[in-house]
């Protein structure tokens, strides 16, 4: 993939969701499958609670997946862009 259209993508994608809530909720309706949008809260909610401290059992458990699951989201935490965590210790800080 062309790397100069990967970072104007990204940038695309950056701006279209700084939006209302409202239209928000409406464009992830519009754009993603319901499927996709579990599997994608799945994930959020596996990094809050990896950053919270819990075990890899426990967040299987709790989001109802299984720990390889967990895992890959906690390799992306620790050799990922820093991305993820960052976004949410921003939010714990406010």
């Amino acid at each position: 993939m062309d790397k100069l259209n990967l970072e104007k993508d990204k940038k695309l994608l950056v701006e279209t969701f700084k939006k209302s809530m409202r239209d928000l909720f409406n464009f992830l309706d519009d754009l993603l499958t319901e499927e996709e949008i579990l599997d994608l809260a799945q994930r959020v909610k596996i990094a809050q609670q990896i950053l919270g401290g819990k075990t890899y059992d426990e967040i299987a458990e709790s989001v109802g997946t299984s720990t390889a699951t967990v895992s890959k989201i906690g390799q992306v935490l620790k050799y990922g862009r820093g991305g993820l965590a960052k976004v949410f210790l921003k939010k714990k800080s406010k």
